[in-house]
């Protein structure tokens, strides 16, 4: 499905409603912007650990998405450093 839109004065752009609901992509869901070859693709956020780039068990901690492992990995460390 193709869609025209004009941006704003302020370089936004309504996604129209019912591409946002087939897309699962709804007011408050952020959304990853990359850009391609053609343009820009946006696409809904999938978080990705900031270490190691997995997606699996990840949570937002202090602004950064860190997955399960990683932090099992930074708690030994701080764990050896408390020795």
């Amino acid at each position: 499905m193709t869609k025209h839109k004009k941006l704003t004065r302020a370089g936004g752009v309504t996604i129209p409603k019912d591409m946002r609901a087939a897309t699962g992509i709804m007011p408050g869901i952020a959304v990853d912007l990359n850009e391609t070859e053609d343009g820009i693709l946006i696409s809904k956020h999938v978080p990705t650990c900031c270490f190691c780039g997995s997606p699996e068990r990840v949570i937002s901690f202090f602004d950064s998405e860190i997955c399960a492992d990683c932090v099992e990995v930074m708690n030994e460390e701080v764990q050896k450093l408390a020795e």
